[in-house]
C-alpha cells in the first residue's frame, strides 16, 4: 500500500470511527458501565475524544497537500566524534553504572505519594486510569506504567518505582544527546556522568512518581527541539509532538517546557524571517500546533474532570505557596549533595562562569534552562497553588550540562594562571570535573534510607505497646498505615474523635509525619499533641520534612 492510500484509508477510518462510534460504547468498552457521579464528565469527554479522532483523520487525508510535511534536511556540517567506539563505550559503562545505582535499593520504605500511586492508580485497570482524573497526583503515564509492572512482576515497591528508574537512566543518556548539541563529546559525557553519580537524581530516580520520566521528556524534546531549529526536517519535529505530548500525560510541568520552547521558537525566527515560509512554519505546525493536538487527545476522556481538579486545590498549606520557602528548600536540597564536597560560594562561581560561557558561544542552551523554570513559576504563583522545588527537576539535566561547562571554563583560568600550556587546559577541566563527580558520589550512600519511615514506626509501636493501648493516626500518616500497612490502628480526623480513642484506652500512642501540614489542617490536634503526649521516637527520612513522629500519652483517662 502506497503512502498517499494509508493515509487515505487511515483518515477515513479514524473518521468514521468518530462520527459512528457513540460516546458511552466508547465509555463502556474501556471501563465498563461508568459511575454514577462523574458519567455526564465521561460522556462529554468521550465526545472530545472522538472530535479529536475525527481532526487526525482529516489531517491524514490532506497532509499530502501541505509542503511542510516534505521538508528536506537543511545541509549542515556534521558533529565532530574521532573517538566514536571509545565514546560508545564510556556512556555504555555509565548507563550501566546508573542503572545499578538505581536499581539498588529500590524496595526500600515508601513515602505518602508514593503510597497514594500504590493504593490508588497503581492497581487500577488501564480503561480506568485512562477515564479517571480524580487528583492531581495521578501522573497518567506513570499510573499506566506502574499498572503494567505490576501485571508483568506482582505488587512491590520496587515494581512500583521501576519505571522510575528507567526514565532516570534514559534522562541520562537525553543528556548526552543534547550535550552532543550544544557542546563538546568530553562535555557531553561528563555531564552524564555527573548525573550518574547525583544524589538528587538518584532520589528521583527511585520515587514512583512521574518526576525522572519529566525530566527525560523535557531533555529529550529540547534534544529534538535543537535538531529541528539547526535542521528544519519534518520529521523531526513530528517527533518533537509526541515527545512533548507523552511528557505532559507523564507531568502537566512539561507545558512550561513547552511554553519555553514556543518563547525560544519565536526569537529564533527573527533572524531567518527572511526564509521561505514552509521552513519557518514546520515546527509551528508540525512542532507546536501537533503537540497541543496530541495532548488535548491524550487527555479528551477526563478534560472535564481535569479542569476541576486542577482548578481547586485539594486544600492548602500556606508555606507551601511561599516562594521564599522554595528557595529555602532548594539550598536545603543543594547541602545534600556537591555542598558537602566544597563551598556553595565556589559552586556558584563556577554555575556563573557557566552561564557566561554559554550567554557568549550558545544562548540557546541558558534559554532553556532558564525560560520553562521562569514561566513555571510565574504560572504557578499566579495559579495560588502549591511551589514545591520537585515542580522544578525538568532543569536539573541543562543545569548539569552548565556545570560542567564552568568547570572547563575554571580549568582554563588555572592553566592560564599556572602558564600551562594551552593543550592541557582540557585535562585540568576533565581532571576537575571528575573530581566534581567523585565528590558527589560520597553523597549517595544517604539516598537509601527510606524516604518516610512508616515500617520502622509501625515496628516500633506494634513491639512496645501494650495490652489496652490504642494506637491513633492523624493527617498524612492515616492513609499509609489504613491502607497500604492494613493496620488496625484508629484515625483521628477531628480532636472529638481523638477524644474519644484516648478516652477508650489505657494508653494512647499517636502517630503523624509532616508537621506543616499538620498545623494548616489538624491545628486543634496539633495543640493537644504539643500539650498532653511526649514524643517517644522519631523516624527520619530523606524526603525534607518527612519525619516520622511516634507519641504517646501516659495519662490514664480510662
Amino acid at each position: 500500500m502506497t503512502s498517499s492510500k494509508f493515509n487515505y484509508t487511515f483518515g477515513s477510518v479514524l473518521i468514521l470511527i468518530g462520527i459512528t462510534v457513540p460516546s458511552i460504547t466508547l465509555i463502556k468498552v474501556l471501563r465498563g458501565e461508568p459511575p454514577i457521579d462523574i458519567r455526564q464528565q465521561l460522556l462529554v469527554g468521550g465526545t472530545i475524544f472522538k472530535i479529536g479522532l475525527i481532526i487526525f483523520g482529516g489531517i491524514f487525508l490532506v497532509r499530502g497537500r501541505f509542503s511542510f510535511f516534505k521538508l528536506e534536511k537543511r545541509p549542515i556540517e556534521p558533529l565532530p566524534d574521532s573517538k566514536r567506539k571509545v565514546t560508545i563505550i564510556i556512556l555504555a559503562t555509565i548507563l550501566l553504572t546508573a542503572f545499578v545505582l538505581r536499581i539498588y535499593g529500590l524496595n526500600n520504605g515508601l513515602w505518602y505519594d508514593e503510597i497514594l500511586t500504590y493504593v490508588d492508580f497503581a492497581n487500577t485497570p488501564f480503561g480506568e486510569i485512562i477515564t479517571t482524573f480524580h487528583s492531581q497526583n495521578n501522573h497518567m503515564l506513570y499510573s499506566l506504567l506502574t499498572h503494567g509492572s505490576f501485571l508483568i512482576f506482582g505488587e512491590s515497591a520496587w515494581a512500583l518505582r521501576l519505571p522510575a528508574a528507567l526514565f532516570g537512566v534514559a534522562s541520562i543518556w537525553a543528556v548526552y544527546l543534547l550535550g552532543k548539541q550544544v557542546s563538546t563529546t568530553r562535555e557531553s559525557l561528563l555531564s552524564a556522568a555527573l548525573l550518574t553519580f547525583s544524589y538528587h537524581h538518584i532520589w528521583f530516580s527511585q520515587n514512583a512518581r512521574g518526576y525522572s520520566g519529566l525530566l527525560f521528556w523535557s531533555v529529550f524534546t529540547s534534544w529534538l527541539f535543537v535538531r529541528g531549529l539547526r535542521e528544519g526536517q519534518s520529521r523531526i519535529w513530528l517527533f518533537y509532538a509526541v515527545s512533548a505530548s507523552l511528557g505532559v500525560y507523564t507531568n502537566m510541568t512539561m507545558l512550561f517546557v513547552i511554553i519555553g520552547h514556543f518563547i525560544i521558537y519565536l526569537l529564533a525566527l527573527v533572524p531567518y524571517r527572511k526564509y521561505l515560509w514552509p521552513e519557518r512554519s514546520a515546527g509551528f505546525y508540525l512542532g507546536f500546533c501537533l503537540t497541543g493536538l496530541l495532548t488535548l487527545q491524550l487527555f479528551s476522556l477526563v478534560l472535564p474532570q481535569l479542569f476541576g481538579n486542577v482548578a481547586e486545590e485539594g486544600g492548602a498549606v500556606a508555606v507551601w505557596r511561599n516562594p521564599i520557602w522554595t528557595l529555602l528548600e532548594f539550598v536545603k536540597g543543594f547541602e545534600v549533595g556537591l555542598i558537602g564536597a566544597f563551598s556553595g560560594v565556589v559552586c556558584l562561581f563556577i554555575i556563573g562562569i557557566g552561564i557566561k560561557s554559554y550567554v557568549r558561544e550558545n544562548p540557546l542552551v541558558i534559554q532553556l534552562l532558564f525560560i520553562p523554570v521562569i514561566a513555571g513559576a510565574v504560572v504557578t504563583i499566579g495559579m495560588g497553588h502549591h511551589l514545591w522545588p520537585r515542580f522544578f527537576f525538568f532543569s536539573l539535566g541543562f543545569a548539569v550540562i552548565v556545570v560542567i561547562r564552568g568547570i572547563f571554563v575554571s580549568g582554563n583560568i588555572v592553566s592560564k594562571l599556572l602558564r600551562f600550556e594551552p593543550e592541557r587546559s582540557g585535562l585540568i577541566g576533565t581532571t576537575l570535573c571528575v573530581g566534581v563527580i567523585i565528590a558527589s558520589s560520597f553523597s549517595i550512600p544517604g539516598v537509601y534510607s527510606p524516604k518516610q519511615d512508616f515500617l520502622g514506626a509501625l515496628s516500633f509501636v506494634e513491639k512496645h505497646k501494650k495490652p489496652g493501648d490504642k494506637v491513633a493516626t492523624v493527617g498524612m500518616a492515616m492513609l499509609p498505615y489504613a491502607e497500604y500497612l492494613k493496620t488496625d490502628w484508629e484515625k483521628a480526623e477531628t480532636i472529638a474523635s481523638l477524644d474519644s480513642i484516648r478516652a477508650n484506652s489505657k494508653r494512647t500512642w499517636l502517630i503523624y509525619t509532616v508537621p506543616i501540614h499538620l498545623q494548616s489542617f489538624y491545628p486543634e490536634i496539633l495543640n493537644t499533641i504539643n500539650e498532653d503526649f511526649k514524643v517517644i521516637k522519631q523516624f527520619y527520612g530523606t524526603l525534607g520534612g518527612g519525619t516520622i513522629f511516634v507519641c504517646r500519652t501516659d495519662n490514664l483517662t480510662s
